[in-house]
């Protein structure tokens, strides 16, 4: 049995609306693939997690001054400057392997 699942902040990114129209679309497309056999047996889930039961970097959101702020950019930054190290094969000297996935 084929399941679909679809996570969202709950109140956040879907009316039930477009959760219907989710559900039709995702499952015509998934038979669109693999045939019409599969049709009856394909489960599609919209799951939401509550506002403030979720988090970014250690943040509970949605927290948006955090996300549009100083601090989130500079993860960011951060983040970006250590995979292009490690893409260049250059982790930076400070980094722990942790720090960058080796």
């Amino acid at each position: 049995m084929p399941i679909i699942t679809v996570q969202f902040i709950k109140d956040v990114v879907a009316t039930p609306e477009q959760k219907r129209e989710l559900i039709e679309k995702l499952t015509d497309t998934f038979v669109g693939v693999l045939g019409d056999v599969v049709r009856p047996y394909v489960y599609c889930l919209i799951q939401e997690t509550p506002q403030m039961e979720w988090g970014i970097a250690g943040k509970p959101m949605p927290d948006l001054a955090y996300l549009t702020g100083p601090e989130y950019a500079g993860h960011h930054a951060k983040a970006n400057e250590i995979m292009s190290g490690v893409i260049a094969g250059n982790p930076p000297a400070d980094a722990s392997s942790k720090d960058w996935g080796g």
